[in-house]
């Protein structure tokens, strides 16, 4: 998988998210059975659409990707604070929290390929552009190729 292609999916679905989150905060604290924190859900779609448009602004968005993964540990946070006694919508949460750590676990791989120095997808794809030491990277660095 190509960290870059998954980077810039991620930034497309984080504006569309923020600006769901945005248009129906309300509804969405209301389907969690969390009524009193649909201005957080607005709050956080801000956050979300910002680090979207952070990801697809930059050349490397390894910030905005791992802006995400800070922003799904705060999401995860909220989303375990509805988990009262008195909360009638605990199934929902529960899938919210579900597909939230999903999300996560995708950001955080696509935050570590970002910065590991391997620009492409697999092992084989670099070697085959850098590793030969002919790439534009090992020119300008000085750094030679490992063996």
């Amino acid at each position: 998988m190509n960290e870059m292609k998954v980077a810039r999916g991620l930034g497309w679905f984080s504006i569309g998210l923020g600006a769901a989150e945005i248009v129906a905060g309300r509804e969405i604290g209301r389907a969690l059975g969390m009524e009193d924190k649909g201005w957080l859900f607005r709050l956080f779609g801000v956050r979300e659409a910002a680090a979207g448009v952070a990801i697809l602004a930059m050349e490397n968005p390894r910030a905005g990707v791992w802006a995400r993964v800070g922003g799904d540990a705060l999401d995860l946070a909220a989303l375990a604070s509805g988990f009262t006694e008195d909360n009638p919508r605990k199934e929902n949460l529960g899938a919210a929290i579900a597909v939230v750590a999903g999300i996560t676990a995708l950001d955080y791989w696509c935050a570590k390929r970002l910065g590991c120095g391997r620009p492409h997808g697999s092992v084989a794809t670099h070697r085959a552009n850098v590793a030969d030491g002919s790439a534009p990277h090992y020119r300008e660095s000085g750094t030679a190729p490992i063996h």
